[in-house]
């Protein structure tokens, strides 16, 4: 399989309505930034040199997906954006930090509704290319820091 770890575009996430029954609104804007579309057109023509690989031989019997009729950059980028999935390790949709993008401060609370902190991988201002339980622990270790200290 071929992925991008730290993908440049933004997708968004915004509420339906006030009604908070309503499921929100996901726009991943997956392959939006031109850079993640290279990126993932190198990924699969790396995944194919592996699988070509005169060592692997013995084991390998066809390419199943993209399959040999994808050829072009073209056809590899448009098999990408039909086959996309998300990585297991979704973070960064409250993103902290002090610049515009910021959804919560740098002491974890969600600017503009008082009482309220986020402590999990959403924070993460970009995505780990780890695991990210590890940083969430440390994440909320530290909110359970400033929890104390107010």
């Amino acid at each position: 399989m071929a992925g991008i770890i730290r993908p440049l575009s933004r997708g968004r996430l915004r509420l339906s309505s006030a009604d908070p029954a309503q499921r929100p609104v996901l726009d991943p804007q997956y392959l939006s930034e031109p850079a993640d579309a290279a990126a993932l057109l190198a990924s699969l023509k790396l995944s194919r040199e592996i699988g070509q690989a005169q060592a692997l031989k013995d084991w390998r019997a066809r390419e199943i997906a993209p399959g040999p009729d994808v050829r072009t950059d073209a056809e590899l980028i448009e098999y990408g954006m039909r086959n996309l999935i998300t990585y297991h390790h979704q973070a960064g949709t409250c993103k902290m930090g002090i610049d515009s993008m910021a959804v919560t401060t740098p002491d974890l609370r969600v600017r503009g509704v008082p009482g309220l902190r986020v402590a999990d991988a959403s924070v993460m201002p970009s995505v780990t290319s780890g695991n990210t339980n590890a940083p969430t622990i440390m994440i909320a270790e530290r909110c359970a820091d400033f929890l104390l200290a107010d």
